[in-house]
């Protein structure tokens, strides 16, 4: 014999999964964002920049060649927006006009702890074997080019 459920516990069954629903959609519309720049993947590098490499900055260095290094991360919103900057400015034939090196905030743990980052979304430049300049948040085209300029890399 089948017991079937009878109406006070349909309607508490039906409340219940009502609470769910609302507290997993608020869930989503506070917290989605967030999750979604924690599991989306790494911007693919721009055409004429490099990965950063322990060795091949050291050279770099050694030899006083002047770098763009952007500190960089998948699940920083600054950096999504200064990524698409900078494809603006490659784009339209702006982009720096000196070597460009991305490092990864969470891997490239060396040069992060070495040169004592501790936010995403910053730009810093080398020159002549030492960091000469270092902004954080430049994220339109026009302030990245400014910051350029400033240090004498306009194009």
């Amino acid at each position: 014999m089948e017991k079937t459920l009878q109406a006070p516990e349909k309607s508490l069954f039906k409340k219940i999964w009502a609470q769910v629903g609302f507290v997993g959609l608020v869930a989503i519309l506070l917290w989605g964002n967030l999750i979604y720049m924690n599991l989306r993947p790494s911007d693919p590098i721009l055409p004429g920049w490099e990965e950063y490499s322990t060795p091949r900055f050291e050279e770099l260095m050694q030899r006083g060649e002047p770098m763009l290094v952007e500190v960089y991360a998948s699940w920083c919103p600054t950096c999504l927006l200064q990524h698409r900057a900078l494809d603006t400015l490659h784009a339209e034939g702006r982009g720096p006009n000196v070597r460009a090196i991305r490092v990864d905030f969470e891997r490239d743990l060396d040069f992060v702890q070495k040169y004592d980052f501790r936010h995403t979304g910053t730009m810093v430049l080398f020159n002549r074997g030492r960091e000469t300049a270092r902004a954080t948040g430049l994220i339109t085209a026009d302030k990245i080019e400014e910051f350029l300029a400033l240090q004498g890399f306009a194009r």
